[in-house]
């Protein structure tokens, strides 16, 4: 039976991620005219799982799509999306400069509701970008089946490099520990925790950097392309842009709600551990003694979050009420197939042992030369990915994180297999032909 369900799985902290979801729903809705559709969201132990119907989502990329094929609307979208990061660097900037602990609770919440509503409004904007990327690399293909991945990936990558390559060129280049980390500070974060760059964790950086692989773009003048298919291609080529500079800004963001968050906790009685798990909402009650450090752990270990797509909010569930959404969202999986099929993001073949990861928390169990399998890489996998003969996600298209990585650094990359955290175990090996999109598994392992 075929799954309906699109699903986006990582590690996530509930006040870190959630967000990004307020963003998708009303925000969105008010500047395109189409907000995302019910979704909903599992946080369990850590991990997240980003749930909405696969029909719904493409539905979705589809009529963002019809409207940014306009370059005008697209340049237009550009321009608000400057406007918006602009006052959130701002906002930003104002806690920077604050003296947080001198100020009153009131003055708290406010620069902590300035915060939220200016990356909320900016990501209004940035959840654009997923659905109309993977549905404009579907009619790309469907309306030229003579072009094969590989050229694809060449046709669409991005002319700028990504902030992580950005980073370790700059690194390489100048070899100066603290200016780096003066203007990186942030690279290390995630949706779960951020951390400041350390000098140790810079010596390390510079340690292992990877030269990267010069990619050649293919030339569109000698296949004889027409009109639609180059602006598909352009559009491609700019969103997995706008994608790498979105996630640069998050992380950023994240600096600074963990400072807000950090200094709410104190006053609340709250660690700041168990603050990354609350919700916005929640902040004034922190504040005022009325929500428990007891009641915020229940969360992590099971929450349950369906925002309807004419709601105003979501439904928030924990504990047992959970059980029966989750239930109704399990994959049905074949777990008797000894291949899983993807999309070629970065052309090669190798042959290693899986290792599923699907945490950086546990970037350090890969060994050299494994294959790496998870849901999706991002910016905190780069440890991991250097280390690895290939990657192979559940999610992801051509202009993804693992796409656009694996393509810098030239390691073979399928993304989209859907099932591949399912169907490979640690230890199997396997073979990897990314130019066909095909995973073998050569002998499984008896046990993970």
């Amino acid at each position: 039976m075929k799954d309906e369900w699109f699903r986006w799985e990582r590690e996530a902290a509930i006040h870190f991620l959630f967000p990004t979801l307020e963003g998708s729903m009303q925000p969105l809705k008010i500047f395109t005219g189409h907000g995302f559709p019910t979704t909903i969201l599992i946080f369990k132990n850590g991990i997240v799982t980003w749930c909405v119907k696969e029909n719904e989502f493409y539905g979705l990329g589809a009529k963002l799509l019809e409207i940014y094929k306009d370059p005008k609307k697209e340049k237009q979208m550009v321009n608000e999306a400057t406007k918006r990061l602009n006052f959130l660097v701002k906002v930003e900037q104002e806690i920077g400069k604050s003296k947080l602990s001198k100020l009153s609770n009131e003055s708290l919440v406010d620069l902590y509701s300035k915060l939220h509503e200016s990356f909320i409004n900016y990501y209004g904007i940035g959840a654009i970008q997923e659905p109309l990327a993977m549905q404009a690399e579907i009619e790309l293909k469907n309306t030229n089946t003579s072009l094969s991945d590989i050229q694809i990936n060449s046709l669409t990558s991005p002319r700028k490099i990504s902030y992580i390559k950005e980073a370790e060129n700059y690194l390489w280049k100048t070899k100066n520990i603290e200016l780096f980390i003066k203007n990186y500070y942030w690279i290390d974060n995630n949706y779960s925790q951020t951390k400041v760059l350390s000098k140790t964790d810079v010596k390390q950086k510079l340690k292992h950097i990877k030269q990267s692989k010069k990619i050649n773009p293919l030339n569109t003048k000698n296949l004889n392309l027409n009109d639609e298919i180059l602006r598909l291609v352009e559009l491609l080529k700019n969103f997995a842009a706008y994608q790498d500079e979105r996630k640069r800004n998050i992380l950023i963001y994240l600096h600074f709600l963990e400072i807000l968050l950090k200094e709410i906790g104190r006053r609340g009685n709250i660690s700041l551990e168990t603050m990354r798990d609350t919700f916005p909402s929640d902040i004034k009650n922190v504040l005022n003694g009325k929500i428990l450090q007891g009641f915020v752990k229940k969360r992590k270990q099971s929450c349950f979050v369906v925002w309807k797509e004419k709601a105003r909010k979501p439904l928030i569930l924990i504990g047992k009420n959970t059980r029966v959404w989750e239930k109704k969202l399990s994959p049905k999986i074949n777990r008797q197939t000894q291949i899983v099929k993807g999309n070629c993001a970065s052309r090669g073949k190798a042959k290693g042992k899986v290792r599923i990861i699907l945490s950086a928390n546990e970037n350090n169990k890969l060994k050299d030369g494994e294959v790496l399998v998870t849901f999706m890489t991002s910016p905190d996998f780069m440890p991991v990915i250097k280390k690895c003969s290939a990657i192979v996600t559940n999610l992801g298209g051509i202009t993804s994180h693992a796409a656009i990585i694996s393509r810098e650094f030239g390691i073979p990359c399928i993304v989209g297999t859907k099932n591949a955290t399912e169907i490979l175990k640690t230890g199997d090996m396997v073979e990897v032909d990314a130019d066909k999109g095909i995973v073998r598994i050569i002998n499984p392992t008896v046990s993970s």
